[in-house]
């Protein structure tokens, strides 16, 4: 059974009063012993501190004390406070998700009575939107700005192994096989384990990073708490960073590398079965969302297709002469 590290609770929750930092302490105990990864339940965590912070000031408190006590307006005012703090609908409908399991679980706990949640009431209408794969152009020049070898290797996980930014910089050495041409992801969002497969340019930059790093079992470890490895939020603004010395100017999170991974295999073929292995997807629904990208794809297959219904139609066509 994973056990949640105790040091790294009680880092989080400082925030709470003694009432709802035992009811959050239990409710993370839960997850942790249904083998939720950390990264999951860090974002309970940051749920839970936006669902206090978009409150009014005197809600704010008596929730801070006691979570339980949260009521059906409460959340009606934390969806109009978020959205005017400019929160996108799909954070607020995140948050919701989340608080709603939490709330469930004090409720069968029966330190609630009633879930205060509505999905009727509260959820907002998101708009669906597409992956952001970097063009061609953007993607060179993000690359070229790179001049650190272990910024570029980290980088380069993402966009030729579909890394999401938690797996790159969790990843440690034992993880990577370089004789068989793989690294292996355990724990992966969905708890997912997968095998992803080492390319040239990651392969020679994997061994240039090892000869030049640490002993310690992470590839990336933070330069400040060796023992631990890189903070994602480091990672977006070394993105940022290099972004701004490429020259462009367009936005773009770290995630949109592994977005061009997907696009790029699709456009080179892939099928979406493979694709959804590589990715580490649960469903293939997940998958499908990149269908609507891979325009060189779908073209040439739509030509392919619409020259041989223009040929039946043509031989029907003699054949009725």
């Amino acid at each position: 059974m994973q056990r949640l590290p105790e040091v790294h609770l009680a880092s989080k929750i400082t925030f709470l009063g003694s009432s709802s930092h035992d009811q959050l302490c239990r409710y993370l105990r839960a997850l942790a012993a249904r083998h939720y990864a950390t990264g999951t339940i860090d974002v309970v965590i940051t749920c839970i501190k936006r669902f206090l912070r978009h409150l009014p000031p005197l809600r704010q408190l008596t929730l801070s004390d006691n979570l339980a006590s949260a009521t059906s307006p409460d959340i009606t005012d934390f969806v109009q406070l978020a959205q005017a703090a400019g929160l996108a609908a799909s954070t607020v409908n995140l948050s919701l998700s989340i608080l709603s399991e939490f709330f469930d679980f004090l409720r069968d706990e029966g330190t609630l009575l009633v879930q205060p949640v509505s999905k009727r009431r509260h959820r907002l209408l998101a708009t669906s939107t597409l992956p952001k794969p970097m063009p061609e152009v953007h993607l060179i020049a993000f690359f070229k700005a790179i001049d650190s070898v272990r910024d570029r290797l980290l980088f380069l996980l993402m966009l030729r192994c579909g890394l999401r930014v938690s797996e790159a910089c969790s990843l440690k050495w034992d993880a990577c096989d370089l004789s068989a041409g793989s690294i292996r992801i355990d724990d992966g969002k969905g708890r997912v384990d997968r095998v992803v497969f080492i390319s040239p340019d990651v392969e020679r930059e994997l061994k240039l990073w090892r000869e030049g790093g640490g002993a310690g079992p992470y590839l990336f470890p933070s330069r400040k708490r060796k023992a631990l490895p890189l903070d994602r939020r480091v990672v977006n603004f070394m993105m940022d960073k290099y972004l701004c010395s490429a020259g462009v100017t367009q936005k773009y999170s770290p995630h949109c590398l592994r977005h061009t991974f997907a696009t790029q295999l699709l456009n080179a073929g892939v099928t979406l079965e493979v694709l959804k292995e590589l990715m580490g997807h649960r469903s293939i629904q997940n998958t499908l969302k990149y269908t609507q990208l891979y325009e060189a794809t779908k073209r040439q297959q739509y030509d392919h297709a619409m020259t041989r219904v223009e040929r039946r139609q043509a031989v029907a066509a003699g054949g009725e002469r």
